[in-house]
């Protein structure tokens, strides 16, 4: 299979590159610094057009994550995660050939429940970041349904895990790490109960992977599933872990406006096409992290 990578620099694409290639799959890695190879910026059109679109699937994994700060950087969220995923489909619909697009979404579409999410639960957007990934999601269905342009989304709760060389600094997990690190203490707002899917990298790649194969896999929408634990049970192993200790603390006013609440994953419909999709667990990956900062 030959893949275009868009994105290959972030998180998620420094990891899906070599899980691609370690399964015998043609990677042309694209940055917007060249860092991986090819480079283009997604939101420059002429930029993107000038790649070769002559491949089976396009992983379009660039864009801009982030919470509180999409609300006064909005000019920046919807260019990084709408238009340069529409500036994708276009230079596709203007090619004679149709890849399939597979694309990263997220926990933040969901509205949050007490109960496991599936997904075709409630959709709900508390952030101007979650309302982008929603949008994105529509606009792969509209140009699936207008030009033929095929898809797999991919939505993600919390990711873990790093094998990448540096300090460990993504996400929820990689700010549990740090906060333990730099003052030895986790602060938690509230009590600690919400709950969330958290899923090793290593296994949402291969989800991704093995998914990227399938044709039953065209046009849907699937949750990558993990292990159903809540924030207080994740700090608590990392907490054992790096000898730090827990605070819980009051939720801040804007902070608890634009909380979700609970989002849990529902993994049927994915376990049911592929059996054990994942294969790792937090409480076993934790004894990796290194007492001391470096990773």
């Amino acid at each position: 299979m030959k893949c275009l990578l868009i994105g290959a620099g972030g998180y998620l694409g420094r990891h899906l590159a070599p899980a691609l290639r370690a399964a015998g799959h043609e990677v042309n890695a694209v940055t917007r610094n060249g860092t991986a190879g090819l480079v283009a910026d997604i939101g420059d059109l002429q930029s993107l057009l000038a790649l070769d679109w002559n491949v089976d699937r396009v992983f379009m994994f660039a864009g801009v994550t982030g919470t509180t700060a999409s609300f006064t950087q909005y000019q920046t969220f919807v260019t990084g995660n709408q238009i340069g995923l529409l500036n994708v489909l276009e230079c596709i619909r203007q090619s004679v050939h149709r890849p399939r697009v597979v694309f990263p979404s997220t926990r933040l579409v969901y509205k949050g429940s007490a109960k496991p999410l599936q997904e075709t639960a409630e959709l709900q957007a508390r952030t101007v970041y979650a309302a982008s990934k929603i949008a994105c999601e529509f606009h792969l269905q509209a140009f699936a349904q207008a030009f033929g342009i095929a898809y797999t989304v991919y939505r993600i709760c919390v990711p873990y895990g790093n094998a990448q060389a540096g300090r460990y600094s993504y996400g929820t997990v990689g700010n549990f790490i740090q906060q333990a690190f730099d003052t030895g203490r986790i602060r938690l707002y509230g009590d600690g109960s919400l709950r969330r899917t958290f899923t090793h990298v290593d296994d949402i790649c291969r989800a991704i992977v093995l998914g990227s194969l399938r044709e039953d896999f065209e046009n849907e929408v699937f949750n990558i599933p993990g292990d159903d634990l809540s924030l207080l049970q994740a700090a608590g192993l990392i907490a054992t872990q790096l000898q730090a200790t827990i605070e819980l603390a009051p939720w801040p006013e804007f902070d608890l406006r634009i909380e979700s609440g609970s989002t849990v994953f529902d993994g049927a419909k994915l376990s049911a096409r592929l059996p054990s999709p994942t294969q790792r667990t937090m409480s076993d990956w934790v004894t990796s992290i290194p007492p001391q900062p470096g990773r």
